[in-house]
């Protein structure tokens, strides 16, 4: 895109990457004085929809969520040697019984399936199955460690412990049936816990997108160990509401010619752009697994290709179980809410992040919060965070964390050391004195880091609170006023945010029983649209700095933002 002032149109930026779209004219201005959008909130409608719509929600949910239809025993019959295993804790369950899901809950516990992999285990003694747990919604660490106790008590000495090198001979020879993978850092204390398997999701809906992804990652080589290639295509909104017939395997079977042409020609081994596991949805329904065996055949090491089931528990789902309020992001689009991925892509470059440690959680897993928690745990969406920036490298966000809830000095000092630990040379010194896109770009900074809490004091990485001016107002006429005011007596010295979200208090809520935070934000929208389009950025003290709003879904928030910046021009 050409930076000439006369050819840009700052309202039709890309969403996804504005920063890098701007003209280089703005590439020096210092980003506090620059205009910069924010959604401040993330409603789970979905489970709202549920509530009172569960008859037409649920088999619409549960289409998109199947993403297998054998049980376990006929997958492993069929040829499947690996198998994807989400693990969840139902919400507000009092026993201990774990789940697996994919959307929405199973009807058979963990346990019961694992026993069953064991009982056809002790049939076929030299079939080795690699079993990757992962997620583990709701799982504090008495859990975990439940959970891992069973597996040993399960499989006992059926399970390989953490080797160098593993071949068939040698997993036969000492009896060896079951890797299990355990994406937590207790797999640290355990040496019959494999790490993590790296899982290449190429996150497409299309055969030839997903295809033209991973010769771009054998391009640069596989990984050391075990690692998966799921050729599991994934719906988005826009496909899903382009075919409100349809289910998740009827896309699936559709792309499977072209999918298995593509396995056709793969190769397993330690080159490379060979292949190890493979993974597909519905795989007992086409030639998947016959096709993946015969590739085995290529082999000129003792690397074997494995094929694997993707969601391999997803046939057991429950119909009538509560939606998972983390899972299935496409289904929560329906709505118009966005994960921190979508808000990215979107154009969000300021991220309000309340973190809070669990009353009574032994583990030291910290969660967002904004009156409940998060099933979503801050490290997780951080790392999804740098995923992204990596991606992205012209991009810049700020990160404001606030309001700590249940958390000491030791938990501060942990969690800065996680964020220093992901984000790494990403993150900006706080004696940088200006900042312009130009300068994080020379030196490679993508993060501003706000912390709220005097451990920042001791961390050159974390940034003092940035102010916010909150009118705590419930309509656009009175949130205006208090703006103005406030721009009356000037602009702070650095970042700032000018919140345009509105506030109901006990007495408005009582008086407006039928009005919900989204239909008043959106009845007040024109107004607030209105003058927010007669505001500057810059470094008058009437300028404004970083913007908020509510809701920002359903209206152009972002890049009537954006386009404030021309004005600078």
């Amino acid at each position: 895109m050409t930076s000439e002032v006369s050819q840009v149109s700052l309202s039709e930026l890309p969403m996804e990457n504005w920063m890098a779209h701007l003209p280089s004219a703005l590439w020096d201005t210092p980003l506090c004085y620059m205009a910069i959008p924010v959604d401040l909130t993330q409603p789970d409608m979905l489970q709202k929809l549920d509530k009172y719509m569960k008859p037409i929600i649920r088999p619409f949910v549960y289409k998109w969520a199947i993403a297998q239809e054998s049980s376990i025993r006929e997958q492993l019959d069929s040829g499947v040697r690996y198998c994807d295993l989400r693990i969840a804790h139902r919400p507000n369950d009092r026993s201990n019984d774990l789940y697996f899901y994919h959307g929405v809950y199973t009807t058979i516990t963990v346990e019961m399936i694992l026993k069953e992999i064991r009982e056809w285990l002790d049939v076929h003694p030299k079939e080795v199955v690699i079993l990757s747990f992962s997620h583990f919604l709701g799982l504090n660490q008495e859990l975990h460690t439940l959970l891992v106790s069973t597996i040993k008590s399960v499989f006992d000495s059926k399970l390989c412990p953490k080797m160098e090198c593993v071949t068939l001979r040698k997993l036969w020879s000492q009896g060896h049936q079951v890797i299990v993978s355990y994406e937590h850092h207790i797999a640290n204390c355990h040496r019959e816990l494999w790490f993590h398997i790296p899982y290449w999701w190429a996150n497409k809906c299309k055969a030839e997108a997903l295809i033209e992804e991973f010769e771009r990652r054998k391009q640069n080589g596989r990984p050391g160990g075990f690692f998966v290639t799921g050729i599991n295509l994934t719906e988005d909104l826009k496909y899903i509401c382009s075919h409100p017939t349809e289910s998740l395997k009827d896309m699936v079977m559709s792309t499977y010619p072209t999918l298995l042409s593509w396995v056709k020609q793969q190769k397993p081994g330690s080159n490379a752009g060979s292949l190890n596991i493979i993974a597909g949805d519905f795989v007992t329904e086409s030639r998947f697994i016959p096709t993946s065996v015969k590739r085995d055949k290529l082999r000129q090491h003792e690397t074997r290709k494995y094929r694997g089931s993707h969601d391999a528990m997803s046939y057991c789902l429950d119909i009538t179980s509560p939606l998972l309020r983390s899972e299935s992001d496409t289904f929560r689009l329906l709505d118009g809410v966005q994960n921190i991925v979508e808000q990215l892509t979107a154009g969000i470059r300021y991220f309000d992040l309340r973190i809070a440690h669990k009353q009574y959680d032994p583990s030291n897993e910290l969660y967002f919060t904004h009156v409940i928690y998060t099933h979503a745990t801050v490290v997780e969406t951080l790392q999804t965070v740098a995923s992204w920036l990596e991606s992205h490298p012209k991009e810049i966000i700020i990160l404001a964390c606030s309001h700590f809830e249940g958390m000491d000095f030791k938990r501060h000092e942990e969690f800065i050391y996680s964020l220093k630990k992901i984000l790494g040379s990403k993150l900006c010194p706080h004696n940088e004195a200006i900042l312009t896109l130009r300068s994080l770009w020379t030196s490679g900074y993508q993060v501003v880091l706000s912390y709220e809490d005097q451990s920042a004091s001791r961390h050159k990485e974390l940034w003092p609170p940035i102010p916010y001016l909150w009118a705590n107002k419930p309509s656009a006429e009175e949130l205006i006023h208090y703006l103005e005011c406030q721009k009356r007596l000037g602009r702070p010295d650095g970042f700032f945010v000018a919140g345009l979200n509105l506030t109901t208090d006990r007495c408005f809520i009582t008086s407006h029983p039928r009005v919900s935070l989204r239909t008043l934000t959106m009845e007040n929208w024109n107004r607030v649209k209105e003058w927010l389009e007669d505001q500057k950025p810059g470094a008058e003290s009437t300028c404004l700095n970083i913007i908020a709003g509510d809701f920002i879904g359903p209206v152009p928030f972002c890049s009537l933002v954006i386009a404030l910046n021309k004005k600078l021009l």
